[in-house]
């Protein structure tokens, strides 16, 4: 499948229609022809249009759900956008519901941003229908809808939601560089912290060029040194352990306990011993 390194672009053929006199702009619906492609930190569907504009659905790994708009056609000056979906594509006059409120993007385009919302449509596209842009600017009275087809959906969308179950749940830019802190005089990590690094092996696992990993320890500013630097090492070893049972080599592995020195923050009180009480996991490629 073919590598998509940031956005996964979907285009649907779209229909272009005012709201009294409806000007089609289309190819034949049995020419849609829905392609897929993907790999595993993006997922994609596409039709290409003939005519005028195109609309994207974007999955991307640890993102929310994106759907990108683009035509020539739209009003220059928007003052509403919405994205519903039409379960009666074929009945006049049907009323529809909203599922999401977009924003402008550039002088043509239109974004919506949502994962669960976007999900529900594809589902029901699935089952057949259809999903609908509307743009209003007011000034002018004007009002334009694209409607967004199903017409031979399905297959693709099976491939679609194929990718999706593989996808990694975080990319390099999410994995690359995170924190986890720790309670007073504590080393234990915790199960939000544990999902986080299993999250974390699965992407090192996947992505050969992570030539280490470098785990720091850290510790507050309060207590005997000798004691901080005990624990910062404790736990950056926990850190370590843990990817090491999650599967990952330990020989990438760096750990360093630096206890007191270099705080996040200077100080005593209460936040800044929070954000000192920490280690940090950075991903290397090439040299270190």
């Amino acid at each position: 499948m073919k590598a998509i390194k940031s956005t996964a672009v979907l285009s649907l053929l779209v229909f272009l229609s005012n709201d009294v006199d409806a000007t089609i702009i289309q190819s034949p619906l049995d020419k849609v022809d829905w392609q897929f492609s993907g790999d595993r930190f993006s997922c994609k569907l596409a039709k290409e249009l003939k005519f005028d504009g195109s609309v994207a659905f974007i999955a991307n790994s640890a993102q929310p759900y994106l759907v990108s708009f683009t035509s020539s056609q739209r009003p220059y000056f928007v003052d509403k956008v919405s994205l519903s979906v039409n379960y009666s594509p074929w009945e006049q006059n049907q009323p529809l519901r909203e599922l999401l409120q977009g924003k402008e993007q550039g002088q043509h385009g239109l974004t919506f941003s949502g994962t669960e919302s976007l999900h529900y449509l594809l589902n029901k596209m699935e089952k057949g229908a259809w999903g609908q842009i509307s743009v209003s600017y007011n000034q002018h009275q004007e009002t334009k809808r694209w409607d967004i087809p199903s017409v031979s959906f399905a297959p693709a969308y099976q491939a679609f939601k194929s990718c999706l179950a593989q996808m990694l749940p975080v990319g390099y830019e999410q994995a690359r560089d995170n924190t986890f802190l720790f309670a007073s005089s504590e080393s234990r990590i915790s199960a939000e912290q544990r999902k986080m690094l299993g999250d974390i092996a699965r992407y090192i696992r996947y992505d050969r060029e992570i030539s280490a990993l470098l785990i720091d320890g850290h510790t507050d500013l309060t207590g005997k040194s000798l004691d901080n630097l005990w624990l910062s090492r404790q736990r950056a070893q926990a850190v370590a352990d843990e990817l090491v049972a999650l599967g990952i080599d330990r020989n990438l592995i760096q750990l360093r306990a630096h206890g007191q020195r270099y705080p996040a923050q200077q100080g005593t009180g209460d936040s800044a011993n929070q954000q000192n009480r920490r280690v940090q996991l950075r991903l290397v490629k090439g040299d270190v």
